[in-house]
Order: C-alpha cells, then structure tokens, then sequence
C-alpha cells in the first residue's frame, strides 16, 4: 500500500535528495523510504539497547557480590 504525503522540508534538504543518483538511488522516493527504513532502525535499536541497560542496571543492583568485586576494581583507578 502507498500513501502520497506532502511534507515541508529544509533548502538544504531539498539539495541533498534531488542528488539522489549521486547516492545509487534509480529516484528521489526510493532514497526516501531507504532513509525512514535506517531512522526507523536506529530508533529500534535505540529502544532495546535502553532496554538492555535497563536489564543489566536491575541485575547490578540485585548483586551484592557485583557491586563488591566492581568497587574493589575502581579502587585501583582512583
């Protein structure tokens, strides 16, 4: 399915899609949807590594003896 939107973009913008051959693109659209198929991967990603960290700040604070053995690793950087 296709949807047809008008959107408003920056002059700057404008320059670099209607360069779209210069990037191995066969037109402007197929550069489009090649860059809101990236963003929509980095934000993605974005979110489980959040998760992740999320994940490994809960079992940090769950575990006496990571806490121990982390504090006794910096004391030597301090």
């Amino acid at each position: 399915m296709t949807i047809e939107r008008k959107i408003k973009i920056e002059e700057e913008q404008i320059k670099f899609i209607e360069n779209y051959s210069d990037y191995g693109f066969h037109n402007m659209d197929e550069m489009i949807v090649r860059a809101l198929e990236l963003l929509k991967q980095q934000l993605e990603m974005e979110i489980v590594l959040a998760q992740s960290a999320d994940l490994y700040a809960d079992m940090y604070e769950a575990d006496e003896e990571t806490k121990d053995w982390t504090a006794s690793a910096i004391k030597d950087w301090e």
